[in-house]
């Protein structure tokens, strides 16, 4: 072969080789580029739904709280029950999405104290120490969604609260208990 052909297949040949590496380049960046993407619109639908997920958190406690306050203004609503039902029904869904066990935990007990707000009440609590108990688990899980929105540490509970919630779980284990009696007549 003479230096000329020589040449000319090793420019090429080098031209080959950089179009094969160029292309494999750039099959390699769209296919990161892709990915990058992809990991991006996850991320910014997981913030949406942990965003939407924060907001009805919210909402069905600040609903929650107007519903006790119309209640105890005795404006009488036949789905009273019904639309608080709803709410925490809405606050303990909104609770399964966020990662904090902490918060929810903390908004599960909430949710749970409000259910049975009126048993407790009867049973342990003046009726006029429903409002406070009401307003006590209310004003908590604001306070605790508050700081979780700012980043912070969710706070131990305060004191009024725990006895709340201790008298809650107190009264739901008495009624497990007389449930079970009926059951199991014998035990």
């Amino acid at each position: 072969m003479s230096a000329e052909v020589t040449v000319g297949w090793i420019g090429g040949l080098s031209g080959l080789g950089g179009a094969i590496v160029g292309a494999a380049g750039a099959i390699w960046a769209s296919w990161f580029q892709r990915k990058h993407e992809k990991k991006q619109a996850q991320e910014g639908r997981e913030a949406a739904q942990h965003d939407a997920a924060y907001d009805n958190a919210v909402q069905a406690v600040l609903k929650i709280k107007d519903l006790f306050r119309r209640k105890w203004r005795d404006a009488h609503e036949e789905d009273w029950e019904h639309q608080l039902y709803a709410e925490l029904d809405r606050l303990r869904l909104a609770a399964l999405s966020f990662r904090s066990p902490a918060l929810r935990q903390r908004l599960e007990e909430g949710a749970e104290t409000l259910r049975v707000w009126q048993g407790v009440t009867h049973t342990r609590r003046h009726r006029a120490d429903r409002p406070r108990l009401v307003n006590r688990t209310v004003e908590h899980l604001l306070t605790v969604l508050g700081d979780y929105r700012r980043g912070e540490a969710i706070p131990q509970p305060p004191e009024e609260y725990t006895d709340a919630r201790d008298a809650v779980f107190q009264y739901i284990e008495e009624q497990e208990d007389i449930a079970r009696h009926f059951r199991e007549p014998n035990a």
